[in-house]
């Protein structure tokens, strides 16, 4: 089982005596330290990698906004305090929640469904960074990410492989890349045309935009495409 690292911050020794209590009922979150000093938690922040940080904002010498904006690339926050006036700056760094003392053990158990699928979101990210192929151009073999993919265009017996403001042309057929491209993330649009699905940002019964690209939709494919899209609309 993955096990968590987390850390709590608060002056009010009763504070943390709930955290914790609440924390020991899940198992894969491991308390690694608790810090009614704030200057001794950034150190140990700064020494140390931890998952999770429940963090007091009312705390003397470094508050918890002021810790949020010091460490925010090394950890992920819950602020935790007595005050609702801070709400807004804090989602504003991107902490993972805000929550109001006294807390109810509901009210956490969202806390920590919120982290973990914040945790399933990055890992699903850090997965598609590293998706990559290469293709021979000329002499040379160049490496294009999945995720840099806008659409692949195909041209007789090559294909145009566009990434933003630039492109790669394979000798391949679309078939042969299609083949070889995940289905859950890339669909056929057009007999011309693979998208990747994630970045459609607009569709009518003619085209669709990516990345103020217009890619046309063909009559076969049409179906298949809005059946996606039906199934992920709000």
């Amino acid at each position: 089982m993955k096990k968590y690292k987390v850390i709590i911050i608060d002056d009010e020794p009763l504070a943390i005596d709930v955290l914790v209590h609440y924390l020991k009922r899940f198992p894969e979150f491991e308390i690694a330290k608790t810090f009614i000093n704030s200057v001794e938690a950034f150190k140990y922040l700064n020494e140390n990698i931890i998952d999770l940080v429940f963090t007091d904002i009312a705390m003397p010498q470094i508050s918890g906004i002021e810790m949020v904006k010091l460490t925010q690339n090394k950890t992920q926050f819950v602020m935790v305090t007595s005050y609702s006036e801070y709400a807004i700056e804090s989602f504003e760094l991107n902490v993972i929640d805000y929550l109001l003392k006294p807390l109810s053990f509901e009210r956490f158990t969202k806390t920590i469904e919120r982290f973990k699928f914040n945790i399933q979101e990055v890992n699903i990210k850090e997965k598609d960074q590293e998706k990559s192929f290469f293709i021979k151009e000329g002499d040379e073999f160049v490496k294009v990410f999945v995720q840099d993919i806008d659409y692949i265009e195909g041209m007789k017996d090559y294909a145009k492989i566009v990434c933003g403001k630039n492109y790669y042309l394979a000798l391949k057929t679309l078939k042969s890349i299609e083949e070889k491209l995940s289905s859950s993330d890339f669909i056929r649009v057009h007999k011309s045309f693979i998208i990747p699905l994630k970045k459609i940002s607009q569709y009518n019964s003619k085209c669709v935009l990516i990345n103020s690209h217009e890619i046309p939709v063909g009559n076969s494919y049409r179906n298949q495409l809005k059946e996606y899209l039906e199934n992920n609309k709000l």
